[in-house]
């Protein structure tokens, strides 16, 4: 989980942060696995797994959730939007449903927010 956010508003939906944003160094490594993972040149991948990305578009200043098959899931228009959609709220799992399937960004079922 990240230090200080736990999760993200996504599509109107809550979604877990399960992991931690990556370092300035992963974010360089990452440049040059871009074309491997087949995600667009001028996408700065900064968060995620290669299997579902947030990235910001370097010509747009967007930021944008991508899915497995590249699919734009979640746009921000800019890193100010994008941040203000990050929350310090825990999302906890329903054991069964976590047992029982993959979990990806805007896969919302089986979990509640923890106040």
């Amino acid at each position: 989980m990240n230090e200080k956010y736990a999760s993200i508003y996504f599509n109107c939906e809550l979604e877990p942060l399960a992991m931690p944003f990556w370092s300035w160094q992963k974010i360089q490594q990452g440049m040059d696995l871009r074309k491997e993972w087949e995600v667009d040149d001028d996408l700065i991948p900064f968060y995620g797994d290669w299997h579902d990305l947030f990235c910001l578009n370097e010509g747009t200043g967007e930021i944008v959730a991508l899915n497995d098959e590249r699919e734009v899931l979640c746009k921000w228009a800019s890193i100010k939007d994008y941040l203000s959609c990050l929350s310090e709220k825990e999302i906890i799992f329903d054991d069964e449903y976590m047992a029982s399937e993959v979990h990806h960004f805007g896969d919302s079922k089986g979990h509640e927010v923890k106040h």
